[in-house]
């Protein structure tokens, strides 16, 4: 695909409008998707020249893709910040009013409210109202909560599910590389797991089975 590094971007032909909080490579997803493409295709585009299996998007090409301007994916998707050590934005008093506010009211109760719905958002793709519906709370709390400078104390993040790893075992099980796993989750599954996270996971595999060979 390297021969599309030199041609000038154009948008695409379907508009798609990126959610408060999703990520940018869900945001690739669907737009993808709604341009009849394919997600893995589209991400190659967007991360050339190094055409890397990454969540690395250039921002400057999805913006010109999606005919949005980098400032508004920038105030948009949930992950368009400089990654840099010092990435953790400081809670004020209107902050913790917030933050506050939505442990106080939310539909479902627990620890780190903010991080969920923050999370909620990434994961799921449900558009404003579906989330607000969801935690029960009105949309400009949830507005607020989901600016990527809203501060988040502790990452939600959940490490790999059953049923990935069950996905996984079968596609080991089938002869798959990881890449192949990787172009079906990305293509076919809706889901986002890093090539490198493959890669790792599956020579696990490839250890316990050579392990249960020895011991049998």
């Amino acid at each position: 695909m390297n021969h599309h590094s030199n041609r000038p971007l154009a948008p695409l032909p379907i508009n798609v409008r990126p959610r408060l909080g999703e990520t940018t490579i869900h945001y690739v997803q669907r737009l993808a998707r709604a341009n009849h493409l394919k997600p893995s295709y589209l991400l190659s585009i967007l991360t050339m020249p190094s055409n890397t299996k990454t969540d690395r998007v250039k921002l400057d090409r999805l913006a010109t893709l999606s005919g949005r301007t980098t400032d508004v994916l920038k105030n948009t998707l949930a992950d368009t910040a400089p990654a840099r050590p010092t990435r953790v934005y400081i809670h004020t008093k209107a902050t913790i009013r917030i933050e506050q506010t939505a442990s106080s009211k939310a539909r479902s109760h627990g620890f780190n409210i903010v991080g969920q719905i923050k999370e909620d958002a990434r994961r799921n793709k449900g558009t404003l109202r579906q989330i607000a519906d969801k935690w029960g709370l009105p949309r400009w709390l949830i507005r607020r909560i989901l600016s990527p400078h809203f501060p988040e104390r502790t990452s939600a993040r959940s490490t790999l599910s059953e049923r990935l790893y069950s996905q996984l075992v079968g596609y080991h099980e089938q002869g798959k590389t990881a890449y192949q796993a990787w172009h079906d989750l990305f293509d076919n599954q809706d889901t986002w797991v890093p090539v490198s996270s493959l890669q790792q996971r599956f020579r696990l595999l490839d250890l316990e089975r050579r392990t249960a060979r020895m011991d049998q």
